[in-house]
C-alpha cells in the first residue's frame, strides 16, 4: 500500500462522525534538533550554532466532543519548545455545526485557511518537511481568529470543491517587538480549494484593519517617559498553492503576496513591509524513503517611509534558500526526517538579515549559512 502524506490529525475535524456522546482524542509529537554554522546569530526562533531542540519540538492534542448528532466541539492544545519552553496554548477551539451534507458553520477560535497546510501546520507527520518553507509561512503574523468560519463542500466533476469564508478579529504581540500589540479587526477572507485523489489547488485572500500600539522600549530623554508607538492601516494577503501526489511523484508550490497600506502618519511598513514569497518542492517516493528538494525565495519591498517611525524599521525577509531532505516512514504512525538547508540572506535589500535575527558575524554578500535539522514525527 502506498503511504500518502495525509493530514491524519485533522481528519476528525473535517469529516463528521454521527456517533453521538463520543469523546475522541488525537495526538501528535515532534522531537527534533537543528544547528547552523554561523556565530552570534539566531535563525527563526531558536536555531543557533549549538545543537538545540527547542525550535521544532512540540506536542499536541486534539479533542473532539459530540454535543448532538450534528454538532461537536473541537479543540487543539499545543505545547511547543519555542514557546517559553513548552507553555500550553489553545491553538483552536470551536463549535462545529453541520447543517447538511454540504454546509457547516464553525464558531470560536478558528484557523485561517491561508496556505495549503494551514489546517494542520503543527502536525509534522502530515507533510514532507521538518518545517514548512518559512519564506512563505512567516508572512502572516496572525494564524487564528476569534469569529466564524463557513465550510461548504461539494462534488464538481468528480473532484471536491471546498469554500471556506471567515470573519473575525484577534490581538497578538508583534513578533520581535516586545511591548507592541497587533490588533486585527474586520478580519475577513476566504479560501477556495479544488482537490482530487492526486492533486490539490487552492487560492486564498484575506484583508484586515490593523492597529499597532504600545511602547517602543525607547525612552524620551527630555521627559524620561517611554516613547509610544501608534500606527494603523489595512493589510491584505493573497496566496496560491498547488500540490500533487501521483505515481510516487510528490510536489508542492505556493506563492504569497502581502500588502500593507498605512492610514496614519507613522508608516505601518516599519514593522510589516510589503513582501512576496514563493517555494517549489519536488520529491519522489522510493519504498519507505521520500527524498525531496525545495527552492524558496522571499523579497521585501524597500521601506520608503520608514524614516518617519520611532522604531528601527524592519527590512522584512529577503533571502533565498535551498533545502535537500529525506523522509523515512518508520511505520504507519511515525516518520524520521533529515534536512540540510543553505540560506543566503539578501544583505543588499535594506540591510536584510533574512530570517536571522541579525546579520551573522563576518557575513558578507553572497555568503550562505548551512542549517542541519533532524526530527521524528509521530501521530497517535
Amino acid at each position: 500500500m502506498k503511504r500518502a502524506i495525509v493530514p491524519v490529525a485533522i481528519a476528525a475535524a473535517l469529516s463528521f462522525s454521527h456517533q453521538a456522546s463520543a469523546l475522541e482524542w488525537d495526538g501528535f509529537l515532534t522531537a527534533g534538533f537543528s544547528v547552523h554554522d554561523q556565530e552570534d546569530a539566531t535563525y527563526l526562533d531558536a536555531i543557533t550554532e549549538d545543537i538545540r531542540f527547542e525550535n521544532d519540538s512540540k506536542f499536541g492534542l486534539q479533542v473532539t466532543a459530540d454535543v448532538s448528532e450534528n454538532m461537536q466541539v473541537v479543540s487543539q492544545i499545543l505545547a511547543a519548545g519555542s514557546d517559553e519552553n513548552f507553555d500550553l496554548d489553545v491553538e483552536w477551539a470551536y463549535l462545529d455545526w453541520v447543517l447538511n451534507d454540504t454546509v457547516s458553520i464553525r464558531g470560536g477560535k478558528v484557523k485561517e485557511p491561508v496556505f495549503l497546510i494551514s489546517d494542520y501546520i503543527e502536525v509534522g507527520y502530515a507533510y514532507p518537511w521538518i518545517r514548512p518553507p518559512q519564506e512563505v509561512y512567516r508572512n502572516n503574523p496572525i494564524n487564528t481568529i476569534n469569529g466564524f468560519e463557513g465550510l461548504i463542500q461539494m462534488d464538481v466533476g468528480g473532484m471536491g470543491l471546498t469554500i471556506q469564508p471567515y470573519l473575525g478579529s484577534n490581538t497578538e504581540a508583534v513578533p520581535g517587538a516586545p511591548g507592541l500589540t497587533f490588533d486585527a479587526s474586520n478580519f475577513y477572507g476566504a479560501a477556495i480549494q479544488l482537490a482530487s485523489r492526486s492533486f490539490t489547488a487552492q487560492v486564498s485572500y484575506l484583508t484586515t484593519d490593523v492597529d499597532v500600539s504600545g511602547s517602543t522600549g525607547l525612552v524620551d530623554t527630555s521627559t524620561g517617559f517611554p516613547v509610544p508607538f501608534s500606527s494603523d492601516g489595512t493589510a491584505t494577503l493573497t496566496s496560491f498553492g498547488l500540490s500533487t501526489d501521483v505515481n510516487n511523484f510528490v510536489a508542492y508550490a505556493e506563492y504569497v503576496t502581502r500588502d500593507i497600506e498605512a492610514e496614519s502618519a507613522v508608516p505601518m511598513d516599519s514593522l510589516f513591509p510589503d513582501q512576496d514569497a514563493w517555494y517549489v518542492t519536488i520529491g519522489y517516493r522510493m519504498g519507505n524513503f521520500l527524498p525531496h528538494l525545495t527552492i524558496a525565495n522571499s523579497e521585501a519591498d524597500p521601506l520608503a517611509g520608514a524614516s518617519q517611525s520611532p522604531l528601527t524599521p524592519s527590512p522584512g525577509v529577503s533571502q533565498d534558500s535551498i533545502t535537500l531532505g529525506v523522509r523515512y516512514e518508520i511505520n504507519d504512525s511515525a516518520a524520521f526526517k533529515f534536512e540540510v538547508q543553505s540560506v543566503e540572506p539578501d544583505l543588499a535589500a535594506s540591510t536584510s538579515s533574512g530570517l536571522f535575527n541579525t546579520v551573522p558575524t563576518g557575513f558578507a554578500a553572497d555568503d550562505s549559512a548551512i542549517l542541519i535539522s533532524a526530527a521524528v514525527d509521530v501521530i497517535f
